[in-house]
């Protein structure tokens, strides 16, 4: 077994929230191996009920590396050789075969003048064993940045969205056998290759997937670029709508409140204070239904995150108290009390939420090194334990991966304030429990609720007048749906809904520290003295 050291939460302050609550702890250890760059995505590629992890490595080759289910993985092995310089990937089942397969894009080698750059989606069907066969490739009209999947023709089936160069989003539309054909483009910005950034989600709940996008400024990214919703009409087509200009933005689709709609996060670099050398700043587009989204600025911090050096962004409750917290990993340029840093240490950020939607503005910071680089970061449950864990590759030379593993407390189960909503405290959104899965839901609604229902896969399992419950649901091995409902005196019926794998197996132990502490836990049978 690996020794591992807690990482340290640097707190500036103790707010109410912080002190009335569990700290934050996350036990970090680097495992040696450097990944590189490529995208890095974390998923049950083998069917052995625990997170494995895939990466295009700087041989160009996919690596696979199996996970053991305690936060360690198996060393690397080449799933797939001579696979292109991958720039994005997601993995989905999208040939309907119950294994995963990867989605991912591409720019090939510049073939020799005058023939033009080929520019590719490629389509790796999984074997079911971490291995993958010889893509399906389909060109793309420009070069492509970024993939997502969603139901964007109304059919069921996953269909991908590319955002590419020149302000260019082109659809590939699900044949229904993990075959696409092109389904168009939409144009949302020009000249001077403007990259564009997409996520998907269903922003007005109707189960049909809604694109947000992001027109990069290519000549500076620290000049404002442009952020759209593109509201699906329920057939691939889209009307769009401007919401802002941002710099140094990233987005993401999230989940950001306990009501049944998906939410867009965008990070992003605030405006300077004096004395201040960075400011991150998070806003919040809130899908109300009825194609109408609520801009809430979430966060506006000079705690010395850097916008520009984010390796990823998150949506996700990280100290299982049904509020949704946002997480970010990237480097800590320098802390906004002392000034610039010679060095930049790179490390996890974590802003908690509140029972309001709202969000602390400092900063809960976890640091592992000083490595400047920021690589592929993946997020998932990677030792089992029900609580969400982060990953990520450190791309200089003999850099580790590196892993950040919730030792967290569990809390008290909150209750949002926002009307309605339902609060599921557990289980946390695509962890991985043992049967019974337990479910801790609070619902709030103006108008009073009168009853909640929980339906796993569909199938209803509870139903009760009441405004809370406690409840634990035996379930297969296996992913499952997870369905709380609640209705009010009105009529008006809301959700929420969590992925859960469930395991047959023990969960991997971390070791918990205070804030401002850290401790030293031993593998089993070793002992220390001094």
């Amino acid at each position: 077994m690996l020794p591992r050291l807690i990482a340290v939460a640097i707190v500036a302050v103790c707010t109410s929230r912080l002190c009335s609550q569990s700290p934050l702890s996350f036990e970090s250890y680097g495992d040696g191996y450097n990944g590189g760059s490529g995208p890095l995505i974390a998923a049950d590629f083998d069917h052995d009920g625990k997170v494995d992890l895939v990466q295009c490595s700087s041989t160009q080759h996919l690596i696979f590396r199996a996970g053991k289910g305690d936060g360690t993985f198996q060393p690397p092995v080449t799933a797939f050789a001579d696979a292109l310089a991958l720039q994005g990937g997601v993995a989905s089942d999208v040939n309907h075969d119950g294994n995963l397969d990867l989605v991912t894009v591409a720019s090939q080698n510049p073939p020799p003048p005058p023939a033009p750059a080929a520019y590719v989606l490629s389509i790796f069907l999984g074997n079911g064993d971490g291995t993958f066969r010889a893509p399906q490739t389909y060109t793309t009209t420009q070069g492509p940045g970024q993939a997502v999947v969603g139901n964007f023709f109304n059919d069921g089936q996953p269909d991908i969205a590319v955002g590419e160069s020149y302000g260019l989003i082109e659809l590939f539309r699900n044949a229904g056998d993990g075959t696409f054909v092109s389904a168009g483009s939409i144009s949302v910005g020009t000249g001077n290759f403007s990259p564009v950034q997409v996520a998907a989600g269903s922003l007005n709940g109707t189960g049909v997937s809604d694109l947000a996008a992001l027109v990069l400024n290519s000549n500076d990214f620290a000049m404002p670029s442009e952020l759209s919703v593109l509201w699906n009409n329920g057939s691939g087509t889209f009307t769009r709508q401007v919401l802002g200009q941002y710099s140094w933005p990233q987005i993401i689709s999230a989940q950001m409140n306990g009501d049944r709609n998906a939410d867009i996060l965008v990070s992003y670099q605030c405006d300077l204070p004096a004395g201040a050398k960075y400011c991150v700043g998070f806003d919040g587009f809130y899908g109300q239904g009825e194609n109408k989204l609520y801009k809430r600025t979430l966060v506006n911090s000079t705690s010395g995150l850097n916008p520009g050096d984010l390796g990823q962004i998150a949506g996700v409750d990280v100290d299982a108290d049904g509020y949704i917290d946002i997480a970010a990993i990237g480097a800590l340029q320098c802390d906004g009390s002392t000034g610039e840093c010679n060095d930049a240490p790179q490390g996890l950020s974590i802003w908690r939420g509140n029972a309001d939607g709202s969000f602390l503005q400092t900063p809960e910071n976890f640091f592992t090194s000083r490595n400047v680089q920021v690589g592929a970061a993946a997020m998932a449950d990677f030792n089992r334990d029900g609580r969400m864990d982060f990953a990520q590759t450190q791309p200089g030379a003999g850099g580790p991966t590196e892993f950040y593993l919730n030792a967290t407390r569990r809390t008290n189960c909150g209750t949002y304030t926002i009307s309605p909503s339902v609060t599921v405290c557990a289980p946390v959104d695509n962890t991985y429990l043992p049967s019974p899965v337990r479910v801790r839901a609070n619902s709030y609604d103006t108008t009073p609720v009168t009853a909640l229902q929980e339906y796993v896969d569909g199938a209803l399992k509870y139903s009760e007048a009441v405004t809370s419950f406690d409840q634990r649901f035996p379930v297969s091995e296996g992913s499952h749906l997870f369905v709380t409902k609640a209705w009010d005196a009105s009529g008006v019926s809301f959700m929420s809904s969590r992925t859960v794998t469930v395991y047959d197996g023990t969960p991997g132990a971390t070791c918990y520290a205070a804030t401002n502490a850290a401790s030293l836990c031993l593998p089993k049978g070793m002992s220390s003295s001094g």
